[in-house]
C-alpha cells in the first residue's frame, strides 16, 4: 500500500485534503471521496454515483511520478455540481512516471 494525498476542490475555491493508503491512485480518490470529512453533508448515493460512472483521472506528463488530476462530469447531478475535482500525488519514489504524451 503506498500513501496518497487528496484534493477536492470545491466550486466557493475552498479545497479538502485527504491522505489515505491504498493499492493505486484510483482507490486512494474512491477512498477520499467516500470517507471525507468535507463530504459528510452530500447525499452517499450521489458520491457514489459520480465514483462510479463519472470520474475521468489524468496522469500529469513529462517525467512527473505519481502525479494525477481529477474531475468529475455528472453535471446533471446538482448535488455534487460544487465539487470541480483535485489532484493526487502519491508519495512513493517508484511511482508511475510518463515520459511521453499520449
Amino acid at each position: 500500500m503506498d500513501l496518497y494525498t487528496v484534493t477536492i476542490d470545491f466550486e466557493d475555491r475552498t479545497k479538502a485534503i485527504e491522505q489515505v493508503e491504498c493499492s493505486n491512485e484510483v482507490e486512494a480518490l474512491h477512498a477520499a471521496l467516500r470517507d471525507a470529512e468535507a463530504l459528510e453533508s452530500y447525499e452517499s448515493r450521489a458520491i457514489e454515483e459520480t465514483i462510479k460512472d463519472y470520474l475521468r483521472v489524468i496522469h500529469v506528463g513529462k517525467g512527473f511520478k505519481g502525479v494525477w488530476l481529477w474531475h468529475h462530469c455528472n453535471f446533471d447531478n446538482q448535488k455534487v455540481e460544487d465539487i470541480y475535482g483535485g489532484s493526487i500525488v502519491q508519495t512513493d519514489r517508484n511511482g508511475a512516471a510518463r515520459h511521453r504524451s499520449s
